[in-house]
């Protein structure tokens, strides 16, 4: 094969194997059936991708790379600018007005437009990706949100360090990442688009960012 025919060919797999994954979820999508569809054979499919899971891979793994991308960079926002800001400070005015507090909302719009721009790859893993690497995502992500929100808080309790966390600090922090999670993945399955998203989202942030101060504020 030329370079020309090369793209085709691992366009058209890639093509066949959204449909055969997106139908028959990631344990009974047939490589062969992928194969057939595409009109290749499967010595064509093993000469661009390793087995199923780098297939797999290559429908969803640029798409998660992006989505990451864009919540390491607003967590770091995030917290450099409760660093800047005293215990006294820790307040929803005092915040508001700090470097990064300002654009919740912006942040959100962010995110349901990357996950719409790429919702055939996102409703793989939130709902066809069973027995593969991918299946644990949803839990990986609370898992990056807690180590986040654990280091928020932290510092907006006030405390020296992790250590003066209590047993109650640590579940509702856990739960609060769960519910964040949650929320994104309500609105990518539940909504039509992501001008739909971005309305339902106004209500969202309002109950999560409230939420938040009021776990904070409570003694």
């Amino acid at each position: 094969m030329n370079m020309e025919s090369e793209k085709e060919t691992k366009k058209r797999l890639l093509e066949c194997a959204m449909k055969e994954f997106s139908e028959k979820g990631y344990m009974k999508a047939s490589l062969r059936n992928i194969c057939k569809e595409a009109g290749v054979t499967t010595g064509a499919l093993y000469f661009f991708f390793k087995d199923k899971e780098d297939l797999f891979g290559n429908l969803v793994a640029e798409p998660v790379m992006g989505l990451n991308k864009i919540i390491e960079d607003h967590f770091t926002e995030e917290i450099n600018a409760t660093n800047k800001l005293s215990g006294s400070d820790i307040s929803v005015a005092a915040l508001a007005k700090a470097e990064g507090f300002d654009d919740d909302m912006a942040i959100a719009r962010l995110v349901i437009k990357y996950l719409f721009e790429y919702k055939e790859a996102f409703n793989l893993i939130l709902t066809k990706s069973q027995g593969s690497v991918y299946e644990n995502l949803p839990d990986q992500m609370v898992e990056k949100v807690e180590a986040h929100y654990t280091n928020m808080y932290v510092a907006m309790k006030g405390y020296k360090s992790k250590k003066e966390l209590t047993k109650e600090d640590r579940f509702i922090i856990h739960w609060m990442s769960h519910d964040q999670i949650d929320i994104f993945i309500h609105i990518v399955t539940h909504c039509k688009n992501a001008r739909d998203g971005e309305k339902q989202m106004k209500n969202m942030i309002a109950y999560m960012v409230g939420g938040w101060f009021g776990v904070i504020n409570n003694k």
